[in-house]
């Protein structure tokens, strides 16, 4: 089995290795760690860390409140606990998310029709660290972060088609929407259907349930995006 470049595996812009200093070094040692920067791409040092999304995270949340204090008719405390019981709200959640992520994950990785859809959403998350449990990290500041601020904050205030759409923008630079081509539009058509999903499920079930399902169709793309990424380095 040999995975090629156009089987659209995620893969990182490895930094060069240190060149070794003027301490002699057994040659071996040497070349073994080069070796092992290689394969395993995940263990290179991070462009965008944890860090940075729990900051994002706290952003929203804070932009979150000011939305709210300015135009909204209640707090964000009561939209958090309205709809569904929480065990309920996490159970839906769960169920969306597996029912979106799981087949979505298959069909763009395994058919041979997305492989260059494939390719760019891969190069979409070839700068994220995801090493240890980074994914679930990551998967959860932006749950926690987008559905507060686009579902809780800004939906009972413009609606869920401006929510969406705007939850959409938001996506331009992570997106690269400012060089358009049929793989970013399906990007941005499916990044502007799944907004309209969160926002009915915010509506019928309630906030927690729109988290949690953010965050399962997260964590399944980028436990399975770095799975993808030791294979491919071994393989290559």
């Amino acid at each position: 089995m040999r995975w090629s470049g156009d089987a659209g595996v995620w893969y990182f812009a490895l930094p060069s290795v240190r060149e070794a200093t003027a301490t002699e070094r057994p040659r071996a040692a040497g070349s073994r760690s080069r070796t092992l920067a290689q394969v395993d791409p995940i263990a290179q040092k991070p462009l965008i860390g944890v860090r940075r999304f729990w900051a994002l995270c706290a952003s929203a949340i804070a932009l979150a409140f000011v939305i709210n204090a300015a135009f909204g008719d209640g707090t964000l405390a009561a939209v958090l606990i309205e709809g569904q019981p929480i065990p309920a709200q996490i159970g839906w959640g769960v169920t969306f998310g597996l029912a979106i992520s799981v087949p979505s994950t298959v069909v763009v990785s395994f058919v041979p029709l997305f492989t260059s859809l494939r390719s760019q959403l891969l190069d979409l998350v070839s700068r994220l660290d995801l090493g240890a449990l980074n994914p679930l990290w990551i998967s959860l500041s932006a749950g926690i972060g987008e559905e507060i601020l686009f579902r809780g904050a800004l939906q009972p205030i413009l609606g869920v088609w401006w929510a969406s759409f705007i939850f959409t923008v938001a996506h331009f630079r992570s997106g690269q929407f400012h060089s358009m081509n049929w793989q970013k539009l399906i990007y941005a058509a499916s990044v502007f259907i799944a907004g309209l999903f969160l926002g009915y499920v915010f509506l019928e079930i309630g906030l927690i349930a729109a988290m949690v399902t953010h965050a399962i169709v997260n964590v399944v793309s980028l436990f399975t995006a770095r799975r993808l990424l030791r294979v491919r380095s071994t393989y290559a």
